[in-house]
């Protein structure tokens, strides 16, 4: 759908530098205490990420207390494989301070609607978490306790949907976690996926205060530990094509293109009556956030659609959401992924980009971990 505000109860993951700051350390990033699921109910249990059906409104699956073995207070190593490479990182419990006090930074703004459905769900069914995934500067602790796992037997080892892999070693208790907690609470993290999660969970804690013993469960990546791309937009059809380019003609210098991945290899590729297009910003660039193709797409050309115009946030292959629109008469925006440093500076100066822009895959499978009901 088109792009929505951030409301004031999430302005959090805006926060920059400038706001304020408490001591960074181990306090900020702890063990957690949760259930792990049983190897032989993995099957069941472990799946897609469900965000956005939970964000709908779907009820959630109930909890099936024998399919998890309860566990100690702990941090743990989780890899998660899939077709395209491995993607390993640090599962934690970060606290909301770091979120209140902009250590944990977040790039993109959100949908209310997304965010009241998963606070409500949040609010009701506190036992199912989504993790959420950051990037930091992974510092010595981090990079060795990632290299010594791969080499040591795995909690578990369970298969998760197309064709992923999902292997869990628990940290030991002692020095290691200490060191852990401790470099990972000094790290400035980023929102990588989970921006409406982050913003949910500040929204229950901003009516009902924030736990003592829970925060943000979290999947710490370094830097380079996730791929980055970008969702694309469809303008649902009938569209006026003339209105269309005139936007883009107005802002960009739109020339014909052979086809998508040509277009996206100098700028914006558009598919507009049948034809793909290359769309360059031909003015001066504004610096930060405003200076992103995505933002100038929506400033320049989508914002400016008339009233009831759905622009369809997509992220799936390209032949499909053509055939889409050669079936309504729509039109498709494919854009390029942004470079990491650039959100991240972004992140920094407390600026956002239009909600849904930036994909970070893989997500993080879900039913995997389940908070402690006691905890």
């Amino acid at each position: 759908m088109t792009r929505a505000p951030t409301p004031p109860a999430t302005e959090v993951t805006r926060a920059g530098p400038a706001g304020r700051k408490t001591a960074r350390g181990a306090e900020l990033v702890r063990p957690f205490t949760g259930w792990l699921v049983r190897a032989e109910a993995a099957a069941e249990e472990v799946g897609a990420m469900s965000e956005a059906a939970v964000a709908a409104g779907s009820a959630s699956r109930p909890v099936r207390a024998d399919a998890y073995e309860p566990m100690p207070p702990a941090l743990y190593v989780y890899r998660q494989a899939t077709p395209h490479g491995e993607h390993t990182g640090i599962v934690c419990d970060i606290r909301p301070q770091a979120f209140l006090d902009g250590q944990v930074r977040g790039h993109e703004s959100v949908q209310p609607c997304r965010v009241d459905g998963l606070a409500r769900y949040l609010a009701t069914a506190p036992q199912r978490v989504e993790l959420v995934s950051t990037l930091h500067r992974a510092g010595p602790h981090v990079l060795a306790t990632l290299a010594r796992a791969i080499e040591m037997s795995p909690t578990r080892d369970v298969a998760g949907p197309d064709g992923s892999r999902h292997t869990i070693w628990r940290v030991p208790e002692g020095p290691q976690t200490t060191q852990l907690c401790r470099e990972l609470g000094a790290a400035t993290h980023y929102i990588a996926d989970g921006h409406h999660r982050v913003a949910a969970s500040l929204e229950v804690w901003a009516r009902s205060g924030p736990p003592v013993r829970r925060g943000v469960l979290c999947v710490a990546y370094p830097l380079d530990g996730l791929r980055l791309a970008s969702f694309d937009r469809r303008v649902a059809g009938p569209v006026d094509s003339a209105l269309v380019r005139g936007l883009l003609e107005a802002s960009f210098d739109v020339r014909p293109a052979a086809g998508a991945q040509e277009a996206l290899a100098s700028g914006i590729a558009v598919n507009l009556d049948r034809r793909w297009y290359v769309a360059r910003y031909s003015g001066h660039r504004p610096p930060g956030a405003q200076g992103l193709d995505v933002s100038l797409l929506h400033d320049r050309v989508l914002d400016r659609l008339p009233p009831g115009t759905e622009v369809e946030l997509a992220r799936a292959p390209l032949e499909d959401l053509v055939a889409a629109c050669d079936a309504d008469g729509g039109v498709l925006i494919a854009l390029p992924a942004p470079e990491l440093e650039t959100l991240l500076a972004i992140a920094d100066a407390g600026e956002v980009v239009p909600a849904k822009s930036t994909f970070f895959s893989p997500k993080p499978g879900s039913g995997i971990f389940l908070r402690d009901p006691a905890a």
